[in-house]
């Protein structure tokens, strides 16, 4: 048996034998509001410490609430100052397209279109009256094609009613609703892309969303059914992988953000924030660069990045210009940059080092004096000289 499957059949015995399966309720912001700039509507998940922390060791740190540390984490309660929002500053993630911006949702409100085969039954939004274990908005969708013929007697109606209650959940209560239950404030993670980590750790599933810069339209996530995953964004997963410690999230959310590039996006996603922080992505994303620096879209676009970076608009502009000069000369130049960064010979015991080695002046060259010819030539030392002339004088007394 696996641990996974040990851990489900850990969580239906409780479950059978009436234990409560809620140890801890998470509170997160789900929407942004630019006009004041604030993260905003707060929303309640609910887990299990067993299983997160038989998933990961950060949770077990967490739920032990001795070992992590770690300050984005802040226990809750209904009165606290955060349920009016927080500045979007203190998020650190400004760009979290896991947020709803609350301006375009007002825009959209009221416009989801009903064709005369489907009818669909939405409950009211609001930004804190949302269920604590379902804290989307109920839709139900029913295809009126799928009628069933009665027969007489047959209690099974044979077509949809022509006006039905709209399906709501119950408002969300921000204080405790369950006995020995832990209320923690999330500060740096979107409801969305805490949901389906919550779904991963539970069943080993995950979906991302496309990133924005593709130009996508965003998977609908506020159906209930438990069996649709939950995306979310790739970026923002990668982020909270990075900080709850789970590689193997990071690793899936790094190779769906790597193929959502092409020649189209690839220079605006190198200049986001969040690639400023990840060096691991900003390489991976040269890479991409260099793949595709001969295309229209990036010899069009390349000089405004690189102006950015001149005018030091962009803190990662340098690792950007270092990684791909890097990547051109391991291209095209292997064995220049290989020697490059190839380390210098060691030495041997006995070898001694340069400047330990005896100075040995080499021998002074013979004096160039000017001869009548208007050429030089090497004459002896005056010492020489002196030698020879004394030499001839005694030669001419001996005879």
């Amino acid at each position: 048996m696996s641990n996974h499957q040990a851990l489900v059949e850990a969580l239906l015995m409780k479950s059978i034998l009436g234990q409560e399966l809620v140890d801890t309720q998470f509170h997160l912001f789900s929407g942004r509001s630019v006009n004041p700039r604030k993260v905003t509507r707060l929303q309640a998940l609910s887990a299990n410490d067993v299983v997160l922390a038989a998933r990961s060791d950060f949770f077990a740190e967490l739920s032990s609430r001795t070992g992590s540390t770690d300050a984005t984490f802040v226990d809750f309660d209904g009165d606290s100052a955060f349920e009016d929002g927080m500045a979007l500053d203190d998020y650190g993630y400004a760009s979290d397209s896991d947020l709803g911006d609350e301006e375009e949702e007002e825009e959209k409100a009221g416009q989801t279109p009903v064709s005369d085969e489907t009818a669909v039954l939405e409950g009211d939004m609001s930004e804190s009256d949302d269920d604590d274990d379902d804290d989307d908005d109920l839709l139900v969708v029913a295809d009126a094609r799928s009628e069933i013929d009665s027969t007489a007697g047959d209690p099974i109606p044979t077509s949809l009613p022509q006006a039905a209650t709209p399906i709501t959940s119950a408002p969300i209560q921000h204080k405790r609703s369950v006995v020995n239950c832990r209320d923690v404030l999330v500060r740096d993670t979107a409801f969305r892309t805490w949901k389906a980590l919550l779904l991963y750790l539970y069943t080993d599933k995950i979906v991302f969303s496309p990133i924005k810069s593709q130009g996508q339209p965003r998977a609908n996530v506020d159906a209930p059914n438990p069996s649709t995953l939950w995306p979310c964004s790739p970026k923002s997963m990668y982020r909270l992988a990075c900080k709850v410690r789970l590689d193997s999230v990071r690793d899936q959310a790094f190779y769906a953000i790597r193929s959502s590039l092409d020649a189209g996006n690839i220079l605006q996603e190198l200049s986001s924030s969040f690639t400023s922080k990840y060096p691991a992505i900003l390489q991976m994303q040269v890479e991409v660069l260099l793949q595709h620096i001969a295309s229209v879209p990036v010899i069009k676009n390349i000089p405004s990045l690189i102006r950015r970076i001149a005018d030091s608009q962009l803190p990662h502009g340098a690792d950007i210009i270092i990684d791909l000069y890097q990547k051109i000369l391991l291209q095209y130049h292997p064995l220049a940059l290989a020697l490059a960064n190839a380390p210098p010979p060691p030495q041997s015991d006995g070898e001694l080092e340069p400047r330990d080695m005896p100075s040995s002046s080499p021998p002074h060259p013979p004096v160039l004096e000017p001869c009548t010819t208007g050429t030089f030539e090497a004459t002896a030392s005056k010492d020489e000289e002196k030698k020879k002339g004394t030499t001839s004088n005694s030669k001419k007394k001996k005879k």
